[in-house]
């Protein structure tokens, strides 16, 4: 099945300046936008009522103009899918599992996480102590109120209708915190995973379908969490703490397609697997995705799937020689990770070794997988929080990226944004 956009882009965006300050000036714990802040956040903005006495309401004015701004740019340069750039987010996953009922985002130390658990590794070297993590606090959790329908009704607002169609927002994995974590949950609570992640699949896919009713018909589920399967040193730490792998990769399987199951058929819905991305280039986990690629592509629901394959750490195109004929991949060609641009051409030959790949394996041609099967992409958002990019990223660079992306299709599927 050809994939919906032959030049995607993953979500977030580099903010401005006014977005980045505003919310340093919020005093937001960690950097989110809430439905209000905690008593300790109430306090320290009590504190700084002189040199502001809304913080909150700053932020909102300043997230909004930068979205605005930021959707306008992507319509004049009619750069597909359109994204709000993840402004209204501190960090990608940031709002959902806070609007969970009996549910709690709190900070944690890291012993408390699985032992060399790959996000807290480059934490760890800069001498940080812990950050939040989410814990049921009651027998059911349940998604009352959508997490991100307002912002998808502001986004919304601002398009003409024929590209409310081509717009895309995303959402976290149900299993987003379960992986992290030495003990996910009290048996006070749930009686198994199975039984906790069943109520959070269900509240993922309740958020999928309220922004569907409301017009939203292409979704990106991001979970960097399912390259650390393929990561050689974490995979090494789990066999010596007695961490069963090949049962958590069927947990979350089983999550994911639980959250995905009988959704509409014009609704696009992708999975998103990079393998981190912290400011300044600094990359989470290393290793091919043959590790997880027949189980990924052939258990799960999943038509789209995103995939990091902009250096040596994501290994070769191997792994593709999994994928069904009636799926896609989005290539992440080019790196969001740093500043310098890509020779057109060269990518242009890396899409046709991936497209070889996928022809190996399914015993067709190279112009079936181009035609069935492919599209390109950055690797990964540019921001994947309020914070810095890549090293030397600017918002221009980021521009020139996305339309190197774009000219890179047109190349390879000649007017396909014309259809």
């Amino acid at each position: 099945m050809a994939p919906p956009f032959r030049a995607d882009q993953v979500g977030s965006l580099l903010r401005p300046k006014s977005l980045v300050d505003a919310r340093a000036n919020s005093t937001l714990k960690v950097d989110r936008l809430r439905s209000g802040p905690s008593s300790h956040e109430k306090g320290a903005a009590a504190d700084n009522n002189a040199q502001d006495d809304d913080p909150l309401n700053a932020l909102k004015t300043a997230q909004d103009a930068a979205i605005k701004d930021v959707v306008r740019e992507q319509l004049d340069r009619n750069i597909l899918p359109v994204v709000t750039g993840e402004y209204e987010r501190g960090i990608f996953y940031g709002n959902f599992f806070e609007a969970l009922s009996g549910f709690e985002v709190r900070y944690t130390p890291f012993e408390d996480f699985k032992k060399d658990f790959p996000t807290n590794r480059p934490l760890l070297k800069w001498g940080v102590p812990g950050r939040d993590a989410g814990f049921p606090t009651a027998q059911k959790v349940t998604l009352e109120k959508s997490a991100y329908l307002d912002d998808w009704l502001f986004f919304r607002n601002l398009l003409p209708k024929d590209q409310i169609k081509n717009a895309k927002m995303t959402v976290p994995p149900p299993g987003w915190w379960h992986i992290q974590l030495k003990q996910t949950f009290s048996p006070d609570l749930f009686p198994s995973d199975e039984a906790l992640l069943s109520d959070l699949s269900a509240a993922v896919r309740k958020e999928i379908m309220t922004l569907y009713d409301h017009g939203l018909r292409v979704v990106q589920v991001d979970d960097p969490n399912l390259s650390f399967f393929c990561d050689e040193e974490w995979i090494a730490t789990c066999k010596t703490e007695g961490v069963d792998l090949d049962r958590l990769l069927e947990l979350y399987i089983k999550s994911h397609n639980d959250a995905i199951q009988d959704l509409p058929s014009d609704l696009h819905v992708g999975v998103h697997i990079c393998r981190g991305n912290f400011p300044n280039g600094v990359g989470l986990a290393s290793g091919s995705y043959e590790r997880i690629a027949r189980k990924l592509f052939n258990e799960t629901a999943y038509k789209l799937f995103y995939l990091e394959f902009d250096s040596p750490r994501a290994g070769d195109f191997t792994p593709l020689k999994h994928l069904p004929v009636d799926k896609a991949v989005v290539l992440g060609v080019v790196t969001t990770k740093f500043a310098e641009l890509e020779d057109t051409s060269e990518l242009q030959k890396r899409v046709y070794q991936a497209a070889d790949a996928i022809a190996q394996g399914q015993g067709r041609t190279r112009e079936d997988a181009l035609r069935d099967n492919l599209a390109v992409s950055p690797q990964c958002g540019f921001a994947s929080d309020h914070s810095e990019g890549g090293v030397g990223m600017s918002r221009e660079r980021m521009w020139e990226k996305l339309e190197l992306v774009k000219r890179l299709s047109e190349e390879i599927w000649p007017g396909w944004n014309k259809k």
